[in-house]
């Protein structure tokens, strides 16, 4: 039997919204329990606030170390040592500033993550800004960051960039993966405009009025 895990990283503090994971945390919880096949929850967070809502929505919580509560530490080296995980176990990361999923996706992608076969899937976006296109500043000249004469847009190559809507790996695999958890074995799951667009990664005030949205009050 695969054991399919949910993992929240909750760190207290947060750049942008100050709290938004405080702000956010109930909605994602709301939306991971419609996921029928998922049997547990982790909460791993140095937020004693996070901490009393993990508790009244019935979730494990794991008080993270504070070398491990900055942004720039990868959730692999945190989960993994505090808990009784085997190698097929799968863990789903779950984003808190990531709003607008759908649950059809999630079924629908459950079946690639437990093929023998693949041991990591991660969403992709196109990217926003083709590299071919960047330009550096430096030595008071500015040069191409990547040398190329493209000037149709229709020639430049297809990029992607990965987004962690969609992030799942086996525990046997997780110590192979980037910081960002993928690597080139990675099954890349392709978004389409439609749920794209639906999609708010909540980073501004902005972004927390567009929350308004009868789209995202579910």
């Amino acid at each position: 039997m695969l054991k399919h895990i949910a993992i929240i990283p909750a760190r207290k503090n947060s750049k942008g919204v100050k709290f938004k994971n405080r702000l956010l945390f109930n909605k994602t919880i709301k939306f991971i329990k419609k996921i029928k096949w998922i049997k547990k929850i982790i909460v791993s967070s140095d937020d004693e606030y996070i901490q009393k809502l993990s508790k009244k929505n019935k979730t494990i919580f794991l008080k993270r170390e504070k070398k491990l509560s900055h942004g720039n530490v990868s959730i692999k080296k945190d989960v993994i040592k505090k808990n009784n995980l085997t190698g097929n176990d799968i863990l789903w990361l779950f984003y808190i500033p990531i709003m607008g999923r759908q649950l059809k996706f999630y079924n629908l992608n459950k079946k690639f993550i437990e093929k023998k076969t693949v041991n990591s899937i991660c969403s992709f976006f196109p990217v926003k800004t083709h590299p071919f296109n960047t330009w550096q500043y430096k030595n008071k000249k500015m040069n191409k960051l990547i040398k190329n004469d493209i000037y149709r847009r229709q020639d430049l190559p297809e990029l992607w960039e990965h987004h962690h809507l969609i992030c799942a790996f086996k525990v046997k695999e997780i110590y192979k993966l980037n910081s960002e958890l993928i690597n080139s074995r990675t099954r890349p799951i392709f978004l389409d405009k439609n749920l794209r667009d639906n999609i708010i990664e909540v980073d501004t005030l902005e972004d927390i009025r567009k929350l308004n949205d009868k789209r995202f009050k579910k």
